[in-house]
Order: structure tokens, then C-alpha cells, then sequence
């Protein structure tokens, strides 16, 4: 299948690329059903209350084959890595009062620059890709300039739900921009302009401290939550 359309990375006009989001390797290599916001939200449409199936596991076309090529060359394999020891983790480990805390040899850039990426692919609206910098810092390897507008953070969950990219909404009594994806064995929080919830995530923004290709054992305290909504920041 060809599809045609907006590079969500580069912003240019090109042949679009399945991406798997997770990486393929991630647990993501079978057919997986989800429901998007036409399923749960438009009710004229017949969709409504559905649910879709992708074959090819979670993804879409949403880059061109360059930015594609690049970015699963460059952080892909490195995620993948780290999702393997959280699946570890998660299968092996007690929980203590709902955390799950475990040391894990990453390559804590690359990481980061994967999981942002996801975030970016999966984003409809253009807000997050036209924050100023977020462009060359994925796409440029070396850079460890995260703007300071955005936070990372994350927790370990057991299910599978992408939710939503990125939202809009009133949370705590503060108009907030944020997004989500869910996807076993962690779940990410992406923090846009705004500050972030009050909620038990771990905060990785740090790991913008690290060369691109650099090794580290970070500790993670990460706080094991269940989504119970679309909307980001609702768990069981």
C-alpha cells in the first residue's frame, strides 16, 4: 500500500512509510485491534463504539522512508532494548506499594529521542513537532537540546493503549497541554508548556544529560499504573 502525505517529522510532502509505534520489536509484531477517536467520540459515524484491527501490529504512515530509516537506525533498536528489560521487570519483580523499581543499561539519549518520536507520529495537530527545536533535536543525533518547554515521564503498566498523543484539558485546576501512550511494559507522559499533573510518574527528562550512543545504568522508580480512559492522566 502507498500513502502519500506530510512527513510528521520533517514536514515534507512524501511517499509515507508504515512505522511501528512501539518499534516491531517491542512487542509489536502482531495484529492488534484499537479504537481511535472516530470509535469513541464521533457518534454519526458508523464506526462509532467500533474498534479497528492493524495487522501489522500498532503503527500507521506517518513518516517518510528517510525519517523512518533514520530515526529506527539511529533509536529504534536502543528502545527496543529497554522494553525487554521492563518486561523483565514487570514479570520478575515484587511490587512494593504499586512501584516496581529496577536499574536498566540503556542508552538513555537514544531512548528518550525514540519515545519522542512515537509522540511526534502519533500527534495530529502540528503543536507539538512546531515546538521550536523539537525538529533538530531528533533529527539530529548529536543534540541534547530538548526545548525546556517539554517533559518525559513515565510508569510501567501491563496493558495496551495508545491513547492520546496529545490533548487539551483542564486537570487540577490548571488548563494543561499534554499527551500519552500506553503500551506494555511502560507508558509515557509528555508535558507540553504547561506543568505536568500530579500523578506518581518518574521524570526522564534528564536523560537529555547523555551523548547520543552513551551508555548508562539509570534507576528507575516507576509507579505501576492501569489507564482507564482515552484521556491521558486516568488510571484505575
Amino acid at each position: 500500500m502507498k500513502k502519500y502525505g506530510i512527513c510528521k517529522l520533517c514536514g515534507k510532502q512524501s511517499k509515507l512509510t508504515f512505522e511501528h509505534i512501539p518499534p516491531e520489536g517491542a512487542f509489536n509484531s502482531k495484529p492488534v485491534y484499537f479504537q481511535d477517536k472516530e470509535n469513541l467520540l464521533d457518534k454519526s459515524s458508523y464506526r462509532y463504539g467500533g474498534r479497528k484491527r492493524s495487522n501489522k501490529g500498532a503503527g500507521g504512515y506517518h513518516l517518510c522512508k528517510s525519517c523512518n530509516n533514520n530515526t529506527g537506525s539511529w533509536y529504534a533498536n536502543d528502545y527496543i532494548e529497554f522494553a525487554k528489560q521492563g518486561a523483565y521487570v514487570l514479570t520478575h519483580r515484587v511490587y512494593a506499594n504499586h512501584f516496581i523499581c529496577a536499574e536498566y543499561e540503556i542508552k538513555p539519549l537514544n531512548v528518550l529521542k525514540q519515545i519522542l518520536t512515537m509522540f511526534i507520529a502519533l500527534e495530529t495537530s502540528s503543536y507539538l513537532i512546531d515546538r521550536q527545536g523539537l525538529r533538530d533535536f531528533i533529527l539530529d543525533k548529536e543534540s541534547n537540546q530538548l526545548p525546556s518547554n517539554i517533559r518525559l515521564l513515565m510508569y510501567m503498566t501491563s496493558t495496551i493503549s495508545l491513547r492520546n498523543a496529545l490533548s487539551w484539558s483542564n486537570m487540577d485546576g490548571y488548563a494543561r497541554t499534554f499527551g500519552e501512550i500506553s503500551y506494555t511494559p511502560f507508558g509515557f507522559h509528555l508535558s507540553i508548556d504547561t506543568p505536568t499533573i500530579n500523578r506518581p510518574f518518574c521524570d526522564i527528562t534528564h536523560f537529555t544529560s547523555l551523548a547520543f550512543n552513551e551508555e548508562a545504568t539509570v534507576k528507575l522508580p516507576l509507579r505501576h499504573l492501569i489507564p482507564s480512559s482515552m484521556f491521558p492522566g486516568i488510571y484505575l
